[in-house]
C-alpha cells in the first residue's frame, strides 16, 4: 500500500526559494550553468512563479553585445543570449491562448512585448551566424549547431506569432527584419530537394511525422499575412525570386499536401490508425498536419491574392484553382474524424479559407474569369463544394459559401463554354448531387435553382440550328490569322462578325450605310472590352433574352406602366434591363429611362435606340418601344455600373438582315441565326 507524498516543510520551501535566488544571481552575474539550470527548472513551473524569472532570461539579450565578427572574445555572451532566448521560450509556451489570458500570462507576454528591440535582433544573429552561413565559427565553447539554431529561431517564430498588443496584433511576427528569415525558411520547408536536411528538421520541430517542418514555417508566414498591409508579401516575392517563382512554390505547397495525403491514405493506411506518441484528441497526428497546412496554404492564396493581380493570375496560370479543388475533396473524408471541438475550428476554417479563396476569384477582378469557372468545373468543383458542407464540423448555415458559390456560378451559366461544362457535369452525376444537396435546405433551395438554369439555358441551346454552330467553329482559323480577304464577310456567323469587328477598323473598309449600321449595334451588343466568350455566346444570349420576354410578356406590361408613370417625360423612351439568372421577376426585370443607357453607343445620344426601335417594329418584333439590354455577369461589378450589353437579338437581326441574309424566326417569337445561305 503506497503511502501519500510528503508534504514540503515551510524550511524546504525557504531552502529551494534561497537556491533559486542563488542560482539567479549566479546567472545573472553570467553562469551559463545556472542559467541553463533555470530553463530547466521553469519548464515544471507554473506561470505565476515563472515571473520572478523573467528579469534574468532577459538580462543578457543586450542588442550591443551582438558582434559583427565571431571571436573567442564573444563565446560567453553568445551562450548566455541562447540560454536566454531558451529561457523566454520556456515561459513564452504556457501562452497558447492570447486573448485569453491571466494576469501572470499576460505579464509574460508584456515583457516579450517591451524586449522585443532586443530579443529580435538575436534571433537574427542566430539564424544568420549558426544556419545560414556556409561558415560557421567554430570555437571552443560555442555549442551552437544548425540544427539548434533552426530549433532556436523556428520556435520563436511560432511563439512570437502569437504575441502582439492592443494596437497593433501579431506586431511582433511582423517585424520586418523578419521577414527575410521567415520567406527563406518558408522556400526552403516547400523546395529543397535535401532529403536528410528535412528529416532532421522534421525532428528538430518535435515530431517524426514528414512535413511538420513546412507545417510549423507555413503556419509563421500566414500569421504574417495582413491584406492591409502587403509588406511580407513584397519581401517574399523578392526572397523566393519573382512572381512565377512564388506561384510555382505554393503550386508544390499544395501538392505536397496531396502527395502525403495519397501516400497515407492510398498506401493502405488507415485513417483511424493512432499511437500513443503521435495523436492530438485522439487524432493522428499526420492528419491534423495536413489540415492545418491546406488552411495555412488557402489563407496565402486567399491573402496575396488580393494584395498583388500580377500574383492572383500567376496562381491561375499554375492550374491552383483545380489544385485546391482536388486537395479540398481529398481532405473531406479526413474532416469527418476530426470531430474534438478543441480542433473542430481549425478544421472549418481550413476549409471555409479554401472555399474564400475560390469565392474570391469569382467575384472579383480576374484577367479570365469564365476560364477560372472552367477550370473549377473540370476539377469537379460541383460534387467537392456540395460535399464540403457536411464535412465542416459545426457548419453554420447562415454563413454558408456552398450555397454562395452555387449560386454564384450560376451567374456564369450565360456563357457557352460554361454551361456546356456545367450540363456534362449534371448528367454524368446528377443523382448522387441531388443526394449530397439534400442535407441542407439552403443548399439544396440553391443547388435547385442552378440545375433549373442549366436544363432551361440548355434547352435554348438546342434550339439554335447546328448549321450555324458548325460553320461557326471552321471559322476559328480566320480569327487567328493577321491577313484579310474582301470575301470574308464580316457577317458569315456570329463569332467571325463579333471577331472580325473587333480586331478591325470597321471604318477603314468602304461598306455601304447598311453594312455600318449593323456594325454598329453588334459593337454595342458585345461591349468595347467584351471577352471572346461573350462573342461566341451571342447567339445563345440572344435566345436567352427572347425567350425572358415572351415568358413574361404580362408581368412587363406591368411593369412598363408603372415605370412609365414614375418617369413620365419618357413614356416612349424607356428600356428594359434583363438580368438573365436574377431569381424572380422582380429582380430579373426593370424599366429605366434610356439616358442611363446612351454610353453603350459611341456617340453617347438616342439616335441608335431609335433607329433600333423603328427597324424593329418594321420586322413586327416584340412591342417594347426599344430595344432591352441584358445584363452580363463577368468578373467584378459595382451595382451602379453593371456589365451590360445592347440586345443581341436585335443585334444579331439587324446584322444578318441588313446584309441581305436569310433570317429565320424560331417559335413565331425571335432568334435569327445563319442558315447556310449563299453570299
Amino acid at each position: 500500500m503506497s503511502s501519500a507524498p510528503t508534504q514540503r516543510q515551510p524550511e524546504d520551501g525557504h531552502t529551494f526559494a534561497r537556491v533559486i535566488q542563488f542560482m539567479i544571481n549566479k546567472a545573472a552575474s553570467g553562469s551559463i550553468k545556472e542559467l541553463d539550470g533555470l530553463c530547466n527548472i521553469a519548464q515544471h513551473w507554473k506561470p505565476e512563479q515563472l515571473l520572478i524569472l523573467l528579469p534574468v532570461f532577459y538580462h543578457h539579450l543586450d542588442p550591443a553585445r551582438i558582434p559583427d565578427v565571431v571571436t573567442s572574445r564573444d563565446v560567453r555572451g553568445i551562450m548566455l543570449a541562447r540560454y536566454s532566448l531558451k529561457g523566454v521560450l520556456v515561459t513564452l509556451n504556457r501562452v497558447n491562448h492570447p486573448r485569453e489570458l491571466t494576469q501572470a500570462l499576460q505579464t509574460i507576454a508584456d515583457n516579450l512585448i517591451s524586449n522585443w528591440h532586443r530579443c529580435h535582433l538575436w534571433v537574427n544573429f542566430f539564424y544568420r551566424h549558426f544556419f545560414a552561413s556556409s561558415n560557421p565559427a567554430r570555437l571552443p565553447g560555442l555549442l551552437i549547431t544548425r540544427s539548434e539554431a533552426l530549433k532556436l529561431v523556428v520556435n520563436m517564430l511560432m511563439r512570437m506569432s502569437l504575441i502582439g498588443d492592443s494596437q497593433t496584433p501579431q506586431s511582433l511576427i511582423n517585424t520586418p527584419s523578419l521577414h527575410p528569415i521567415i520567406s527563406q525558411l518558408w522556400c526552403m520547408a516547400v523546395t529543397s530537394k535535401d532529403n536528410d536536411f528535412l528529416t532532421e528538421a522534421d525532428k528538430v520541430m518535435g515530431s517524426k511525422e514528414q512535413g511538420a517542418f513546412q507545417e510549423h514555417m507555413s503556419y509563421v508566414v500566414q500569421a504574417c499575412l495582413d491584406v492591409d498591409h502587403p509588406s511580407f508579401t513584397s519581401t517574399l516575392i523578392h526572397v523566393a525570386g519573382g512572381i512565377k517563382a512564388v506561384a510555382s512554390i505554393a503550386s508544390k505547397y499544395t501538392r505536397n499536401i496531396r502527395c502525403l495525403y495519397k501516400k497515407k491514405v492510398v498506401s493502405g493506411q488507415s485513417i483511424d490508425d493512432t499511437t500513443s506518441c503521435e495523436s492530438v484528441f485522439g487524432v493522428p497526428r499526420w492528419q491534423i498536419m495536413l489540415i492545418n497546412c491546406f488552411g495555412n496554404c488557402a489563407n496565402l492564396l486567399f491573402v496575396t491574392s488580393q494584395q498583388n493581380c500580377a500574383l492572383r493570375e500567376a496562381y491561375i496560370d499554375r492550374n491552383l484553382v483545380a489544385i485546391i479543388i482536388y486537395t479540398l475533396r481529398d481532405l473531406c473524408q479526413l474532416s469527418l474524424t476530426l470531430k474534438h471541438d478543441d480542433f473542430a475550428k481549425h478544421v472549418k476554417k481550413a476549409f471555409e479559407d479554401a472555399l474564400g479563396y475560390i469565392a474570391l476569384l469569382m467575384g472579383g477582378p480576374v484577367d479570365d474569369l469564365v476560364a477560372v469557372i472552367c477550370q473549377a468545373l473540370r476539377a469537379q468543383f460541383l460534387p467537392t463544394i456540395l460535399q464540403a458542407h457536411t464535412c465542416i464540423p459545426g457548419a453554420d448555415t447562415a454563413e454558408c459559401l456552398n450555397a454562395l458559390l452555387i449560386t454564384a456560378l450560376r451567374s456564369y451559366l450565360t456563357f457557352d463554354k460554361v454551361l456546356r461544362i456545367a450540363g456534362s457535369e449534371l448528367d454524368a452525376d446528377e443523382k448522387s448531387l441531388d443526394a449530397i444537396a439534400q442535407r441542407d435546405t439552403d443548399l439544396l433551395q440553391a443547388w435547385n435553382l442552378f440545375k433549373k438554369d442549366v436544363r432551361r439555358f440548355l434547352d435554348l441551346r438546342s434550339q439554335i440550328p447546328a448549321a450555324s454552330i458548325f460553320f461557326d467553329r471552321q471559322c476559328s482559323a480566320v480569327h487567328n490569322s493577321d491577313e484579310w480577304h474582301p470575301q470574308w464577310d464580316l457577317f458569315q456567323c456570329a463569332r467571325c462578325t463579333v471577331a472580325r469587328y473587333c480586331s478591325r477598323q470597321c471604318q477603314n473598309i468602304d461598306w455601304d450605310q447598311g453594312h455600318r449600321m449593323a456594325c454598329k449595334y453588334l459593337k454595342a451588343a458585345i461591349g468595347p472590352n467584351a471577352s471572346r466568350y461573350i462573342r461566341r455566346s451571342l447567339f445563345l444570349l440572344a435566345k436567352i433574352e427572347d425567350a425572358e420576354i415572351q415568358s413574361h410578356q404580362e408581368f412587363i406590361s406591368q411593369l412598363l406602366v408603372a415605370a412609365q408613370a414614375e418617369h413620365p417625360e419618357f413614356q416612349d423612351r424607356l428600356v428594359l434591363e434583363i438580368d438573365p439568372v436574377a431569381e424572380g421577376p422582380t429582380d430579373k426585370f426593370k424599366f429605366k429611362p434610356v439616358s442611363n443607357y446612351l454610353h453603350i453607343f459611341p456617340e453617347v445620344s438616342e439616335r441608335p435606340w431609335q433607329v433600333a426601335s423603328k427597324w424593329r417594329q418594321s420586322m413586327g418584333l416584340h412591342s417594347l418601344y426599344l430595344p432591352p439590354v441584358m445584363r452580363i455577369h463577368e468578373g467584378y461589378e459595382m451595382s451602379d455600373q453593371p456589365n451590360l450589353l445592347f440586345s443581341p437579338s436585335t443585334a444579331l437581326r439587324m446584322a444578318f438582315k441588313e446584309h441581305g441574309l436569310d433570317t429565320r424566326i424560331n417559335d413565331s417569337a425571335s432568334s435569327v441565326y445563319y442558315t447556310g445561305s449563299s453570299l
